[in-house]
């Protein structure tokens, strides 16, 4: 991301096997196992787990809970400039009521520090105070600003006050600011981290289900991704850097992949805000299917699209969308699509022109390397070479995405790959599996310190039958880079 580099990883549920050029691996990739309950990593790394789901947590008011489950995101904060202490921000992807901690998701934040080689949590882990802000709910991606501040992001929002009480189990639906309470959901939040409570939701950003955002070096340019059906990609320029209370948020349209894109301007009132997508979608901004993490390499970003086995855009056609070029390629019944895996995505920051970098599937050199829903991703240089990092988070074992075993098994296996940004036209073949991740979960919110030799990964969900500690969600530092 900015000065710190955001990582984010790549799980499958297939169990793939890369074939790679020695040439171009930092490390040796690490063999499939669909038997695994643990962290497979390559030769050379290890982990160690420094928070979990249960663990005790100490809110605002001085009151002790264990802490919520479904980690995602996570954020090294450096404590002065150290590659070897500092501060942890973690998101949590719920939507349940909580007491002591507050309904709907919210973040964590504790100390870490390196001792004798080893990361080790250092007093006590903090809830982070979203009650000025009436509540979070299920906080997905996001990343920091230059000024320190933490940007959070909104996955999903009920759409009733009735949806609150009977699908969440949250039953405070008083107004909030004027307001029903239902559409105080589905921002992106901005949080002090050093006070460790949120500032405001920013409106400006527009309301729907946000995945993950990036903020540009001139810190006033935030480009802003939505994991949704149909997803609209958002950009939004501040008047003032750091400060995202006055500007301008625009929609990107393009209609051909030969094309440069442009940005719509939206309009700026709370009613347009509130209902982003379907104001964008009647803008004729193109739609995507699920755009997840985005990152900054150079002078393009890179979008993680994990796709979806069937949709159908006829609603939003008529409204005036456009489907994305690369999707109309996909098999398709009228304006029914089948995207089964997924692609990571560039967008040209020079042209606006929008490109496939990799399309997910199964390899037609080996049938055991499925690439599919790729998710979490982040981007880190070794030895002068730019590597995505990426994540599956695939569910489903149909469509060729898992192989029989697997599927009779009812089990989901998910991986991490490395991608060489130095190949041209990559394939399939060319991703380097860096973890085997222990079964049932996804890898998330991965984060590098500031040196790239720590990565901090989040193993959220795994089946609870596996082993101590993943038999629950873990946030775990990975050394040896």
């Amino acid at each position: 991301m900015k000065n710190i580099t955001i990582l984010f990883l790549v799980l499958s549920i297939v169990g793939c096997h890369p074939r790679v050029k020695e040439t171009t691996s930092p490390f040796h990739a690490v063999s499939l196992d669909f038997e695994n309950r643990t962290v497979i990593i390559p030769e050379g790394f290890t982990y160690t787990v420094l928070f979990q789901e249960g663990d005790t947590l100490l809110s605002s008011q001085g009151l002790r809970a264990p802490a919520k489950g479904s980690q995602d995101m996570l954020i090294y904060i450096p404590i002065n400039q150290s590659s070897e202490h500092g501060y942890l921000y973690v998101n949590h992807e719920e939507h349940k009521p909580n007491p002591v901690l507050g309904d709907g998701g919210g973040g964590s934040i504790f100390e870490v520090k390196k001792i004798n080689d080893t990361w080790k949590t250092v007093d006590d882990i903090y809830a982070i105070d979203f009650s000025t802000v009436g509540e979070t709910f299920r906080n997905c991606g996001g990343t920091i600003t230059s000024n320190g501040h933490i940007l959070t992001t909104e996955e999903e929002f009920p759409m009733s006050n009735e949806e609150i009480m009977s699908r969440f189990g949250i039953t405070d639906t008083s107004d909030y600011n004027g307001r029903k309470k239902y559409l105080n959901y589905g921002w992106v939040v901005e949080v002090d981290p050093i006070t460790r409570k949120a500032i405001r939701k920013i409106a400006n950003f527009g309301r729907f289900p946000h995945e993950d955002l990036h903020v540009m070096p001139d810190n006033k340019t935030v480009y802003i991704t939505s994991d949704n059906r149909p997803s609209i990609l958002f950009k939004f320029i501040a008047e003032r850097e750091n400060d995202f209370t006055a500007g301008q948020l625009f929609a990107f349209q393009q209609t051909s992949a030969k094309q440069a894109g442009k940005w719509l301007p939206f309009p700026m009132e709370l009613d347009s805000l509130s209902n982003a997508t379907d104001v964008a979608v009647r803008m004729s901004a193109t739609m995507y299917v699920s755009h997840e993490w985005i990152e900054l390499v150079d002078d393009k970003l890179y979008i993680t699209e994990s796709g979806a086995s069937n949709f159908n855009f006829s609603k939003e056609i008529n409204q005036g969308g456009i489907v994305a070029e690369h999707l109309t390629k996909l098999p398709h019944e009228g304006d029914t699509y089948h995207d089964h895996f997924g692609r990571i995505l560039s967008l040209d920051l020079k042209t606006n022109q929008m490109e496939v970098v990799l399309e997910g599937g199964v390899s037609s050199k080996d049938s055991m390397l499925c690439f599919s829903s790729p998710d979490a991703m982040t981007a880190i240089k070794i030895k002068g070479k730019n590597y995505l990092v990426i994540s599956e988070d695939s569910h489903s074992g149909t469509n060729g995405k898992a192989t029989e075993a697997v599927k009779a098994k009812g089990e989901t296996y998910n991986e991490i790959y490395f991608l060489d940004l130095s190949i041209v036209n990559p394939t399939l073949d060319d991703l380097q599996r860096f973890m085997m991740a222990p079964e049932g979960c996804e890898t998330t919110g991965n984060f590098f310190t500031p040196d790239g030799k720590t990565m901090f990964t989040t193993i959220q969900h795994p089946s609870s039958k596996n082993p101590a500690p993943f038999n629950k969600t873990s946030v775990i530092a990975i050394t040896g880079f």
